[in-house]
């Protein structure tokens, strides 16, 4: 053993530190917060233009209905127009008259079945509207504000 220590070596074990020190748990922990942060963040923002996306479809799905309404009676189209100057009648209020299954083209039947279609589809405080004839084509106005309070106004004119 003499001779190993003459050649240099030490036969004494030398302890080492092993593992992590509590500096690197807590700066990897810190990165692993951010990133799970940033997963939730990415959450919220899927989850809001989902609903945006939602509400697009049923506003496309409320015009092409009153257009197909009224393209079903073209002989009494310009019954269905709702507002002459302004389309954004605020509907905060369920639908006065109630909508019935009635057989046959009805303007004032139509507009009561749209109106609690809109009422049931549509955020709070949602407008609609018919206006027209400007020649032969009318134009179906719809509004609603989405949950950043932003509001979006969508019109689709269209021939009966």
């Amino acid at each position: 053993m003499n001779t190993l220590r003459q050649i240099g070596f030490d036969t004494r074990v030398k302890q080492t530190a092993n593992g992590f020190t509590l500096i690197e748990v807590l700066i990897a922990l810190l990165i692993l917060a951010v990133g799970v942060l940033g997963i939730v963040a990415l959450q919220f923002k899927t989850l809001k233009y989902s609903h945006d996306a939602n509400l697009r479809s049923q506003i496309n799905f409320l015009a092409y209905d009153i257009s197909d309404r009224m393209r079903g009676n073209r002989a009494n189209a310009g019954d269905y127009v709702t507002h002459a100057s302004n389309p954004y009648a605020v509907l905060t209020t369920a639908p006065a008259t109630a909508c019935a299954n009635a057989t046959g083209a009805n303007a004032a039947n139509d507009l009561a079945c749209w109106h609690q279609q809109i009422y049931q589809s549509l955020p709070p405080g949602s407008s609609a509207g018919i206006t027209g004839p400007v020649g032969t084509l009318y134009t179906v106005a719809l509004a609603w504000t989405d949950r950043s309070l932003e509001t979006h106004t969508i019109n689709y004119t269209f021939q009966p």
